[in-house]
């Protein structure tokens, strides 16, 4: 399953509809709603709010996630209709709203059955490029998180197929919602155009979540666990967040309607290995007493410090926190950071990098055990992640078979982080695929070759090869 940003590949094109969801009588008629709101929610929205303050542009820096699922057939306005109800009643997340008040975060609640469409026919594309440029403007501006819905679903139909696209800001999903979104939105609109029932398994709340990990992690003091976890990796690096890019390239900015002024983060996307190649590379990481997760990042490692010499690797790693059955497949922010050090000043072989790599990520994962805006609040230290690495195995999700031939992708704004490096490995049925995102800084091609040479290790590594004659 492809993980790209929206303007990478075009979409075919059609008739655009947009469909707004909104109650009667606006959040006015919704009730007021005791539970707590997340850490990650609340720097969101925060932050957001600052930005608005400080540029009078509306906050929400286009931060939002999406899915893009594909249908072979003619799209029928009534199913869909009963489909995005349906999903939108399945899904509290999508019925809740946290404002900022004087007195602090206030959250307002919907029940299902209360919110409708607005379905609004934009126009007839014949040219994917300017129907791809509408999207993207029109999920900008719609997915401010300030505001309900920070949401929006669109189709393009055409006479015998349509997409369906769904884009929320970030602060109301991850990318493994959006993973799971593309099985639900399939099978409800199957069973809302045959007239049968949905057969779905039940599912949590993120709010009900969202309430009890905020009420623990305030109860938790500076003696968790993961705050000397997280006091060891900064201390490590002078009290920094590791940072793949220099910071003393060159940020400079160029005009931006969408931004203010400055200039979007460079976005790429592909394929690292086929499925042959990577079920290989995952038996020399077994064999070596480690996951595919572990192998991964002790290539990265390797190839780091091969360009950098650096005596040791760092960077942050995203962990979910769907830790229950009733999780899986809510839609919701589930995502805690943990810290990840390896230390390669000897030159390690591969196999004694994937040992410590599997080491480092049993030590790290208490560092996930708390969220790390709370941490943060605890060791006073006010840094963000600058280079992150995310992994995640998409085989075992329902239809992901068909999702990564192309039936469905998921998708992602602009970033304008001047100092962000992200990178994603996703394994799928056919293979590891590769996402990054990066700032325009005068060695900001040392992404794009950092990437070209961790591809490279992973076929020599699965070669059975030697990668720098260290292997």
């Amino acid at each position: 399953m492809k993980f790209i940003q929206i303007l990478e590949e075009p979409i075919e094109p059609g008739g655009l509809v947009e469909w707004t969801p909104f109650t009667p009588g606006g959040l006015g008629t919704w009730s007021p709603d005791p539970r707590l709101t997340s850490h990650n929610h609340e720097q969101h929205l925060r932050a957001a709010f600052e930005y608005r303050a400080r540029t009078h542009r509306e906050g929400g820096r286009e931060s939002w996630l999406g899915v893009s699922v594909e249908f072979d057939e003619a799209l029928s306005i009534p199913a869909l209709r009963a489909t995005l109800r349906f999903w939108i009643d399945r899904h509290e997340v999508l019925r809740s709203h946290v404002v900022i008040t004087r007195d602090g975060l206030r959250r307002l609640t919907t029940a299902p059955g209360t919110v409708r469409l607005n379905m609004g026919r934009i126009g007839w594309y014949a040219e994917p490029g300017p129907l791809v440029e509408q999207l993207a403007g029109s999920f900008d501006r719609a997915t401010a998180p300030m505001h309900w819905p920070a949401y929006l679903f669109a189709t393009i139909g055409r006479e015998s197929s349509f997409t369906l696209i769904f884009t929320a800001d970030h602060s109301l999903l991850d990318g493994y919602s959006l993973i799971m979104a593309q099985h639900e939105l399939t099978t409800i609109y199957r069973a809302m155009r045959d007239h049968r029932p949905v057969d779905l398994p039940e599912v949590g709340s993120y709010v009900d979540f969202s309430a009890a990990e905020r009420r623990q992690a305030d109860q938790d003091g500076a003696d968790h666990p993961a705050v000397s976890t997280w006091s060891r990796f900064l201390q490590a690096g002078s009290g920094d967040m590791p940072a793949l890019l220099s910071a003393s390239a060159d940020t400079t900015t160029v005009p931006g309607p969408a931004a203010g002024g400055e200039r979007p983060q460079e976005s790429r996307s592909g394929v690292i290995t086929d499925d042959d190649t990577a079920n290989r590379f995952a038996a020399v990481c077994a064999e070596a007493g480690g996951s595919l997760t572990a192998g991964v990042l002790a290539a990265f490692a390797m190839v780091h410090h091969d360009i950098t010499d650096d005596p040791e690797f760092r960077c942050v790693l995203p962990r979910h926190t769907r830790n229950d059955a009733r999780w899986l497949a809510a839609l919701g922010w589930f995502v805690a950071v943990a810290p990840f050090c390896l230390d390669m000043s000897d030159s390690p072989t591969f196999d004694q990098t994937v040992a410590r790599s599997t080491a480092e990520l049993k030590h790290s994962r208490q560092g996930a055990s708390l969220p790390y805006l709370r941490v943060a609040e605890l060791i006073g230290h006010s840094g963000h992640p600058r280079f992150v690495i995310s992994f995640i195995d998409t085989r075992y999700a329902p239809g992901a078979a068909a999702a990564d031939a192309g039936r469905a992708k998921v998708l992602r704004s602009h970033s304008y982080s001047p100092d962000e490096v992200y990178i994603w490995i996703n394994r799928t049925p056919s293979g590891l695929r590769y996402s990054t995102r990066f700032p325009h800084h005068a060695d900001a091609e040392l992404v794009p070759g950092f990437l070209a040479a961790f591809a490279a290790c992973v076929r020599a590594v699965a070669d059975g090869s030697t990668f720098n004659s260290r292997m």
